[in-house]
């Protein structure tokens, strides 16, 4: 039997956001690199992107499915559980990953896009709304869990402090 944990707070899941931004900027650009130096042909095209959403799903993947934690959940004591408090299974760590792409991803075209036409820097603006959609939806929901996680039957939950004694 598995012991119940309190879910975590938004700013503890929110902070562990923004320091996995960081950790993927590294896997991105070391996956970008080995990408560019098998395939030197298909630098920049659509199939260096697709390469790069696989090598991402295949970080999440591995490390929601083996503790429930990337690196950055496990500096912040953050795991995901399902609804039975179980790790969760493949199809929800899918389901979550498409739906996090499908939020986040589109903010890389429009950031590039308003960069090489600076007429267009106001299309940010929505983009950063529809990037806080899930998040402003943790403000309504009665667990305050993200949309995507609400979606997919997970909870992010705290982890106790372990303490070697």
């Amino acid at each position: 039997m598995s012991v119940e944990h309190p879910l975590a707070p938004r700013w503890r899941r929110l902070v562990s956001l923004c320091y996995e931004s960081l950790l993927l900027l590294a896997v991105i650009l070391v996956a970008g690199m080995l990408f560019q130096l098998m395939f030197s042909r298909l630098a920049g095209t659509p199939a260096q992107f697709a390469f790069l959403i696989l090598v991402l799903y295949g970080y999440f993947a591995w490390c929601w499915r083996r503790s429930g934690q990337t690196l950055a959940m496990k500096t912040w004591r953050l795991q995901l559980r399902n609804r039975a408090n179980q790790l969760p299974s493949l199809w929800q760590v899918s389901l979550r990953f498409a739906l996090c792409l499908l939020v986040y991803a589109p903010l890389i075209p429009l950031w590039a896009y308003t960069k090489h036409v600076p007429d267009m820097k106001w299309l940010l603006w929505p983009g950063l709304v529809w990037m806080a959609l899930p998040w402003l939806w943790a403000l309504v929901d009665r667990e305050q869990q993200c949309l995507h996680d609400r979606l997919a039957g997970i909870r992010v939950v705290l982890l106790p402090i372990h303490r070697a004694d």
